[in-house]
């Protein structure tokens, strides 16, 4: 009879155990302090699918994509300029590319504020929950809970200490050790 109590309790642990993938006071692929001792290849960059949340800023929105096609990476898009809730549409968005199973979100220009701060902390938390990181682009406004995203990219030109944009979003979509905020450039000649 105990025997039988112990088989349940570790199966329930085992259970349990698997029904998140939620990193504890941290973002999801943001969870690699340094590299693992058994190197893995990670996921094979065709594979990639960089589901991208545009802002009212069409023309950045236009650079990023042809960032990524240029780099061969798949990136649906969601608009948000010619909607008259733009932040709703975000979020809608947001929750889309999880269903989609993107491989990272990326939010072009977020802007939390008092009077949205909940719908997006519920966006982004359904991200979290599914095990998709989320990079914010440019934001405007970050959200307060930095566990809702990996990493902040700026957009600026080539220099010291800038990555491709598509080899920055490969180290995120790998988990790979990465800086909270990393200058990124679309130009990728």
């Amino acid at each position: 009879m105990w025997r039988r109590g112990i088989g349940i309790a570790c199966a329930a642990a085992a259970v349990m155990s698997l029904t998140s993938c939620v990193p504890q006071g941290k973002a999801v692929g943001d969870t690699q302090e340094s590299e693992p001792e058994i190197a893995h290849e990670g996921v094979q960059r065709q594979d990639i699918v960089v589901g991208v949340i545009g802002s009212v800023d069409t023309g950045l929105d236009s650079d990023v994509l042809n960032a990524f096609n240029k780099a061969g990476l798949k990136a649906p898009y969601v608009s948000t300029s010619m909607v008259d809730d733009p932040d709703a549409a975000a979020q809608r968005g947001v929750r889309f590319m999880v269903t989609r199973k993107a491989s990272v979100i990326m939010i072009d220009g977020i802007a939390v504020n008092e009077k949205n701060a909940e719908d997006w902390d519920a966006a982004l938390q359904s991200a979290r929950k599914a095990g998709v990181p989320v990079i914010l682009l440019d934001p405007v406004a970050p959200p307060d809970d930095d566990t809702l995203f990996a990493v902040t990219f700026t957009l600026t030109g080539k220099g010291d200490g800038v990555t491709a944009l598509d080899d920055a979003v490969v180290t995120i979509v790998d988990d790979k050790p990465h800086p909270r905020t990393m200058n990124v450039t679309d130009n990728l000649s």
